[in-house]
């Protein structure tokens, strides 16, 4: 079996024994499939060498992993990112006042940023480090749009299904320009009559994108359609299992995963790790695409391997390793300890810090 050099020619190789740290603890298994993040891991923890069975194959799993993840998000694509935040405001806001936008205004904001985050994808540490409520809307649009094509790619859609669910995530929401902003923007829970108005963004959304120049059906169904769930307890129509497009599904669980880790006027944020414990547990209750929500978890964790969080103890910590059969809990080190999340279930992280 021979010895390889721990660098990013690793990535797709294929482990022929268990690799362990100096101080006896497992970092990764035998046979596990070397991934961007596990060569991050390896070198933190000064493994130089490993023992290789062979390479991956063309066309399996990992290969969207090494073509997509890039740990550092670089000045220029935060930099697009604000910028299209900032046109996505304008454009979104004409809405209100009775304008109606054609969908290649909407792709020409969100393709730039969309193409810049598929190469850089640590930005989404940015994202969920960032705090406030303002502007949730549009970040929110954003970063489902990107999302969506991310989860897109992990299912190994065409271009042109990437490219159609990036779109359909950025203008998901659309409909919330209708929603009256003493509704949309209230601090506290809404009454009952009151979200009964905001649910109507699902059809307002429906509506504008049927409206719209370049608009399809598919893309209006994805408005009307994104708080459908599988065993009927969404809205509006109480849809249920294939009866709703799987656009659609792909939509509610980059919804969700975006809302739980934003700040909201009504409602703080959680971290990544506690929005990934709530959509699995939604999965397995059988609301959400169990193949979709667990090809997005564990992805979505490995950008955090090397971040900084906060533990529900107040304790910080630093992300180590993510496990493959629970990675919601990953191994951190504490005050350079190790401690395994998936032992200690009290325990949660609370917060992303860096």
């Amino acid at each position: 079996m021979p010895l390889a050099t721990v660098d990013l020619s690793l990535i797709g190789q294929v482990l022929a024994a268990d690799v362990y740290t100096e101080q006896g603890i497992l970092l990764l298994g035998q046979n596990t499939t070397i991934t961007p993040a596990h060569v991050i891991l390896l070198q933190k923890q000064r493994v130089r060498e490993v023992d290789i069975i062979q390479s991956l194959t063309e066309g399996t799993g990992e290969e969207v992993t090494s073509q997509l993840f890039q740990l550092e998000a670089d000045s220029e694509t935060v930099a697009a990112y604000v910028q299209a935040l900032d046109k996505t405001r304008i454009l979104f806001d004409e809405l209100t006042v009775g304008g109606a936008p054609s969908l290649d205004h909407f792709s020409n904001i969100f393709f730039d940023v969309a193409e810049k985050s598929r190469k850089h994808l640590g930005l989404f540490r940015n994202l969920y480090v960032l705090e406030g409520a303002d502007s949730y809307t549009y970040r929110h649009s954003l970063n489902v749009g990107i999302l969506c094509s991310l989860i897109a790619r992990l299912m190994k859609w065409d271009e042109e299904r990437v490219a159609f669910m990036g779109t359909a995530g950025f203008l998901h929401d659309i409909g919330k320009m209708r929603v009256p902003k003493e509704i949309l923007l209230k601090p506290g829970k809404l009454t009952e009559e009151e979200f009964a108005i905001m649910k109507k963004h699902t059809v307002f959304g429906y509506e504008i994108i049927r409206e719209m120049k370049g608009g399809s059906e598919l893309l209006a169904l994805c408005a009307l359609l994104h708080h459908e769930r599988l065993d009927g307890s969404g809205y509006p129509e109480q849809r249920k299992g294939d009866s709703i497009p799987i656009e659609c599904q792909v939509l509610a669980v980059a919804d969700m995963f975006d809302a739980i880790c934003s700040d909201r006027v009504y409602k703080g944020r959680s971290s990544p790790f506690e929005a990934a414990q709530l959509l699995w547990k939604e999965a397995c209750s059988g609301t959400l695409n169990v193949e979709i929500v667990a090809q997005f978890v564990r992805y979505i964790a490995l950008l955090y391997v090397g971040a900084k969080a906060k533990l529900s103890s107040g304790e910080e910590v630093e992300v180590i390793l993510i496990h493959q059969d629970e990675p919601m809990r990953p191994l951190v080190r504490r005050m350079g300890e190790f401690l395994d999340l998936r032992h200690d279930r009290k325990l949660t992280i609370e917060k992303m810090i860096g």
